[in-house]
């Protein structure tokens, strides 16, 4: 098993794959959707067949129209269970993934991260964190909440901050 300072190395490798020319790093943090699920887990109306039937109710921790940039990275993202990547460089916003195959483990020569999502950094207006909770604010209006590790956070917001 790895260290937490290993594992940090191997992201900050991975996310280094994906930069382009003359784009440096800034900060990685593993985020994941925060929808407000309590440990209860699952209602009765959730779990329902009928619940297909009904409109989609609008998603909790995100806010904006449905082409805005918060709702673009929440079709990203995933649950605790399978987190992303956010990946901070001087030029854009990245959402990143783990590589994983269904039949066959991936190589070394494949990438161990792949991007799924990226916006230009000058589209987030504001990086804030509240209680494990990472809100990013972009400049069309619309905002999302992720489930940050809170230790991890610091440098993310820093250079969210600086940049």
């Amino acid at each position: 098993m790895m260290s937490g300072a290993e594992r940090d190395v191997q992201v900050e490798t991975g996310v280094r794959e994906h930069l382009q020319a003359g784009e440096t790093f800034r900060a990685a943090v593993w985020a994941s959707r925060a929808d407000g699920r309590t440990v209860v887990g699952m209602t009765r109306a959730e779990m329902s067949p009928w619940r297909f039937r009904r409109p989609a109710a609008e998603k909790r921790g995100v806010n904006g129209a449905p082409r805005s940039l918060a709702v673009g990275l929440d079709e990203h993202l995933r649950t605790v269970n399978d987190p992303r990547v956010l990946a901070l460089t001087d030029q854009r916003l990245l959402v990143l993934s783990q590589r994983t195959g269904l039949f066959r483990r991936p190589s070394s020569s494949d990438q161990a991260l792949r991007l799924r999502w990226e916006c230009p950094r000058t589209k987030l207006a504001s990086a804030t964190e509240k209680a494990g909770r990472l809100r990013l604010d972009f400049t069309d209006g619309s905002s999302v909440t992720l489930l940050t590790p809170t230790a991890e956070v610091q440098p993310f917001l820093t250079a969210a901050a600086n940049a």
